[in-house]
């Protein structure tokens, strides 16, 4: 792996890291912890022993001048009404969720991202759910010899947190470089104030653009489809092509493929899956422009590019990160000219 390619694959994981924060809604969990202290007297611990918990652990929190149990132990009533709240209790236990998955043959991924809580948790998972978290949150109890802070507890959760994002960023680094590209156009548009409104993946939630709230939506990016422009065209984000650019009669008037890999043996492979994604691009608007973005490209793909009537442009990732670089300029310049069209 080239410099570049090291250099790459960093900047991309910073990025990462910060929109799986944010996906994650990690710091949102005190304050909803927060809101249940007004109504914890209504949850019953009497069966603590039935839920995994240990006595000196249990005794310890009891007792606690500043953590109550609902903010340490899961209760499994709670995770029954509040589905959702199984990301905290499970980060708390440092468990990741392949680590849950395993051990209680429960996949958590859909029920942590229901916001809304729909998801019916049965009793018996719930059981299952409660006295696995309970055990693990014990032992971290036990082992801290009951000194346990809420500043503790607070650095539990990112680091659990942290652990999982770090584990799913091996295997996104072609998404994060989507993401990174999707961002840097919606950042240009807004600074050209062009920008009219966000189009949410689902028609009910749309709601009309505030420019002070664009850090909020450039975090929760994948729930967008794209932006609609006040010069009445439109950028769309998708798969195959990645990027798309219609003008204000709905033509495709350009398209991007993003290829973030850095693996040079899968190179040949990506250039191949962006060509196929032109191709029927043209297909359908022999006029389309056709813009590669790629992390990584070979002596020899670079030779197919180079000789590729369906490639209109070809950016290097790592220079147009580089917003001090004269290819972010010309990167920038090539795709809005598309879009004052």
């Amino acid at each position: 792996m080239t410099d570049e390619d090291i250099r790459i694959n960093y900047r991309l994981r910073s990025t990462f890291f910060y929109r799986k924060l944010k996906e994650y809604k990690t710091l949102s969990f005190q304050s909803k912890i927060a809101a249940l202290l007004a109504v914890k007297d209504l949850y019953s611990w009497e069966n603590w022993k039935n839920w995994g918990i240990g006595e000196d652990a249990f005794n310890y929190i009891s007792n606690h001048p500043e953590l109550q149990l609902i903010q340490i132990f899961c209760h499994p009533r709670l995770i029954r009404e509040y589905s959702s709240l199984l990301a905290y209790y499970r980060n708390i236990a440092a468990l990741p969720q392949k680590a849950v998955q395993y051990l209680a043959k429960i996949n958590l991924k859909k029920i942590e991202a229901d916001e809304e809580n729909n998801y019916n948790l049965t009793e018996d998972k719930a059981l299952a759910l409660s006295r696995l978290f309970n055990e693990h949150i014990s032992l971290i109890i036990d082992s801290s010899i009951e000194s346990l802070t809420q500043a503790e507890l607070y650095g539990i959760l990112l680091a659990s947190t942290g652990a999982q994002i770090d584990g799913s960023w091996r295997n996104a680094i072609g998404e994060e470089a989507e993401k990174v590209v999707q961002r840097l156009l919606i950042k240009e548009a807004k600074e050209r104030n062009l920008i009219a409104a966000f189009i949410p993946r689902k028609i009910s939630e749309l709601e009309a653009y505030n420019p002070h709230k664009i850090e909020e939506l450039l975090g929760n990016i994948e729930a967008y489809r794209g932006v609609k422009l006040a010069n009445h065209n439109s950028i769309l984000f998708s798969k195959e092509p990645d990027v798309s650019f219609l003008n204000n009669q709905g033509a495709t008037v350009g398209v991007i493929e993003v290829k973030g890999g850095t693996d040079p043996a899968g190179a040949l492979e990506r250039y191949g899956a962006a060509k196929k994604s032109f191709e029927e691009a043209l297909r359908i608007n022999p006029t389309v422009t056709t813009i590669l973005i790629a992390s990584c490209i070979t002596p020899e793909v670079n030779n197919r590019i180079q000789n590729d009537p369906t490639i209109s442009a070809y950016f290097n990732l790592t220079e147009i990160l580089d917003k001090e670089s004269t290819i972010y300029d010309q990167f920038i310049e090539k795709v809005f000219s598309l879009l004052h069209k």
